[in-house]
């Protein structure tokens, strides 16, 4: 058989996240089958299972994909060597967050979901939890060191508070809809001026 390329390897690999995406949103963890997955995907089983060991790896590559999106934001604002303004911090992370919120923010909400009866999910989604959560914390530290919120701000509690605004934002959009990321992050920063 010829060898495929890595190119080709990724490509096969993100065809199948693509098509498991999309029927996990219309059925659901639960009621989504390895068979319903593969069959989507066009692909044969064994070519499914030689890059995912079965549907859970495929969730947790579907819920790295997500938070990495959001992780990457926060990421690319702490790349910059002089911190921008936290109220522009604060719009470009809920506007990411809006742009996913119809479609990987709905297995973002599945994921949450399925954490709260299946360890491995949970573990999984703890950890991707955490590292945004401390990229968030590493944002309010720079925001707080270079003179944007208050002297005696509790860093790490703030840090906390600005991380659960982040999925609730995303269960407000999904669940009610009537959100505005400019003005949710503007109310946002407006609580970060309260003195």
């Amino acid at each position: 058989m010829p060898r495929i390329s890595e190119r080709q390897r990724q490509a096969r690999r993100q065809q199948i996240l693509d098509a498991a995406r999309g029927v996990f949103t219309l059925n659901g963890f639960h009621a989504t089958s390895m068979d319903e997955i593969i069959a989507a995907a066009g692909m044969s089983s064994g070519g499914v299972y030689r890059y995912f060991s079965g549907k859970d790896a495929i969730i947790t590559a579907i819920a790295q994909e997500v938070v990495g999106g959001i992780t990457a934001t926060v990421s690319d604002l702490l790349g910059d060597d002089r911190l921008p303004p936290m109220g522009d911090v604060l719009r470009r992370l809920v506007i990411q967050i809006d742009t996913i919120a119809d479609g990987p923010g709905r297995l973002a909400l599945q994921v949450w979901g399925e954490a709260q009866r299946d360890p491995e999910i949970a573990r999984m989604a703890a950890v991707e939890a955490t590292v945004l959560r401390s990229a968030v914390l590493d944002l309010v530290r720079r925001a707080h060191t270079a003179g944007q919120l208050p002297e005696h701000t509790d860093i790490e509690a703030l840090g906390q508070v600005l991380f659960s605004l982040i999925p609730g934002y995303l269960m407000q959009k999904r669940i009610i809809g009537d959100l505005d990321p400019i003005r949710y992050a503007d109310a946002m920063d407006a609580m970060l001026q309260i003195r």
